[in-house]
């Protein structure tokens, strides 16, 4: 609104007092700000250096066993395909942060006595690949990836390790080893993946680095160990058997039963002279076992 008041009638603007708790607002407030700016700043430039390429290498064939290495991405497991139609095949390279160098990701096999043999490498590990395996029947695997996900289909005498990812398997025969700890040589609680599906193997050890398991199984196993450290198990067995079942946390509490009630915290048939051992440590998760 304009005034039509003489300057010298108007009143005079009031004096913004430094009161003291002004002065601690602009002493912490101005570097907040600052640090506000750089962060979002480089939030910005970090983004905008990020990207997604597709890489397309030649498939590579897959004979004998097969051991492969990830340093990142997730790898998908196929098996039982024809042995003429078994490959390894790659895509989905993606770069991050500020590191990129602008150097194509390293694909190296070879054929083994053993099988074949696939590593990825990432220069100044800063990528990641996504990857898809067609395996014959009765090809022993080791695959490795180190923050990927895994998922494993129709597999024998396969050991599978994601150092932090998701692991999802089904119908997975023989001898299974199943690890999604990401720090598994720094102690408990080292921060894993969960694990799920269905298994039909003999001799199986879990270990998921305090996240859950949640497995069912469609024949007894010979062996079954489990090591959550703090996750919780959820384990399906076949009926119409009895199983040796140790290691159960404490107190029995913390065991949930599912089920006709029993006798015993859980509602499978128990028996210590079992040919089919089930051993369960969860450091503190609860357990159903049913």
């Amino acid at each position: 609104m304009t005034s039509f008041l003489p300057a010298a009638a108007r009143p005079a603007a009031r004096e913004l007092l430094m009161t003291p708790a002004r002065r601690i607002i602009l002493l912490l407030g101005v570097p907040l700000s600052f640090t506000l700016l750089a962060w979002t700043c480089y939030a910005i430039i970090s983004k905008s250096s990020q990207g997604s390429y597709t890489v397309n290498y030649a498939p590579v064939r897959i004979s004998g066993g097969l051991a492969m290495n990830v340093y990142g991405g997730d790898v998908t497991l196929q098996g039982g395909v024809a042995p003429s139609a078994a490959q390894f095949t790659g895509s989905g390279t993606v770069w991050y942060g500020l590191t990129y160098s602008g150097q194509r990701p390293a694909l190296a096999t070879a054929q083994t006595a053993g099988g074949t043999r696939i590593n990825f490498t990432c220069p100044d590990y800063n990528c990641a690949l996504n990857s898809t395996v067609d395996v014959p029947p009765q090809v022993p695997v080791t695959v490795t990836s180190n923050g990927g996900n895994i998922t494993a289909t129709g597999l024998s005498d396969a050991t599978l390790q994601t150092g932090g990812g998701n692991l999802t398997v089904d119908g997975l025969t023989g001898n299974v080893g199943l690890n999604t700890d990401s720090s598994p040589n720094s102690g408990p609680y080292g921060g894993g993946g969960e694990v799920s599906g269905t298994l039909a193997a003999q001799n199986i050890a879990v270990d998921s680095g305090g996240n859950s398991v949640n497995l069912q199984l469609t024949t007894p196993p010979a062996n079954l160990n489990i090591t959550t450290e703090g996750g919780n198990v959820s384990l399906q067995l076949p009926a119409g058997y009895s199983y040796r079942v140790d290691n159960i946390p404490e107190p029995a509490s913390q065991v949930q039963v599912t089920g006709p009630a029993q006798p015993a915290a859980i509602t499978v048939t128990t028996s210590s002279s079992s040919h089919y051992r089930i051993t369960i440590n969860a450091g503190g998760g609860a357990v159903t076992i049913d």
